[in-house]
């Protein structure tokens, strides 16, 4: 058995997210149960490429709690994957017990060697798969145990029969939109310079307030790379970066291509696009790189480089904007980037500062639309 603490203090904190993608190489079937859910949650573990080539050759039966949290958008996209993976499939848990709530947070997988049982605090939200302080352990178990947990697991879907409906069932779903509407009564906040504001009312409505928006806060002190993105042939949206970079600001591991890291870009009106996930490439040619969906179908510039600001939010996840030659806010970075730059001039030009000295210095960046 391995315990493990998700740390996002912790530069190389292994997490949640990455143990599971780890545990369905090679899995047969497996099933799981989440006390809440979050569309992000779904999307971080359930689109990733490791769990859609395990459900195209195996299944895997997800119960979802909806007691809090998750929501009519957690739904939909259950839904939607659901209609894409025939090997998935996905039942609430809808129940009417006074005092208790519906809790489990695990997975199980068999395989040909027995199977892995995960079991821990993390529920399947963008925050406990990556943000939180979170705690699981990974059991290795042999085949004999893996039939002992499968049979255990196919007693208690028998057992709660009653309280199991399909996602699409209308009292699931109206508690689902209670859940949502419980989460508008308060409104989303982001942290800034060590001062907590409301989001704009105007930028953030509802039905477009990102899920799991708090896993994304930062404050004055977060750490941020400034970056010279090279040319690299016509696929320069692969963007690459020396393995100091690549190691001590984006947290990975050279050969370790199971890593994720999670990008969000921020537009140039303020809000995210959606989440990026990429496993952590390094080549043998000893390129380290991360592709970056805000540079695809974009000309690399004839004059200047384009120029990468990425926030550490939390181990291996960040913001990140692109600052292109043509943006009203390139000459501010331009000369922030070339005053810090202490290395060669023959060099791709990257440095590390922090939230507080970016802002003060580019007050321009699209960042800043997020707040007040």
């Amino acid at each position: 058995m391995n315990f493990h603490f998700q740390d996002p203090t912790i530069p190389y904190s292994y997490s949640l997210h990455e143990a599971l993608l780890q545990a369905c190489l090679g899995a047969q079937r497996g099933g799981g149960a989440y006390a809440f859910v979050s569309q992000d949650g779904v999307k971080l573990l359930l689109e990733d490429e490791a769990f859609r080539s395990f459900v195209d050759i195996g299944t895997f039966k997800l119960v979802v709690g909806i007691d809090e949290i998750t929501n009519e958008n957690a739904l939909k996209r259950l839904r939607d994957l659901r209609e894409a993976y025939s090997g998935l499939e996905i039942i609430a848990f809808l129940h009417d017990v006074k005092g208790s709530l519906f809790h489990p947070k695990f997975t199980w997988f068999k395989n040909n060697q027995g199977g892995i049982l995960i079991v821990g605090s993390g529920n399947l939200t963008a925050r406990g798969l990556r943000r939180n302080w979170e705690a699981f352990s990974i059991v290795q178990v042999d085949k004999r145990k893996i039939k002992k947990i499968e049979d255990d697991w196919n007693g208690w879907i028998a057992h709660s029969e009653h309280y199991l409906r399909d996602i699409d069932d209308e009292s699931v779903l109206e508690k689902a939109r209670n859940n949502l509407r419980n989460r508008y009564k308060k409104k989303p906040k982001v942290k800034l310079a060590k001062k907590i504001v409301k989001a704009k009312e105007t930028k953030w409505q509802e039905g477009e307030v990102p899920e799991d928006i708090e896993a994304w806060d930062f404050t004055s002190t977060n750490v941020v790379l400034v970056a010279e993105i090279p040319r690299s042939g016509n696929r320069w949206k692969q963007a690459n970066f020396d393995k100091h970079t690549f190691t001590d600001f984006f947290g990975a591991k050279p050969g370790d291509n199971s890593q994720r890291i999670l990008l969000r870009n921020v537009k140039r009106s303020g809000l995210f696009s959606d989440i990026e996930i990429r496993p952590s490439i390094s080549v043998v040619s000893q390129n380290y790189r991360f592709e970056l969906e805000a540079a695809a179908g974009l000309d690399y510039p004839t004059s200047g480089k384009p120029i990468g600001i990425f926030i550490r939010v939390s181990t291996r996840m960040f913001l990140y904007v692109i600052s292109m030659p043509k943006n009203g806010f390139y000459k501010r970075v331009r000369q922030f980037l070339d005053q810090k730059w202490e290395g060669r001039t023959d060099r791709m030009k990257r440095i590390c500062t922090t939230v507080q000295q970016l802002r003060e210095n580019c007050p321009k960046l699209p960042f800043w639309k997020i707040i007040k």
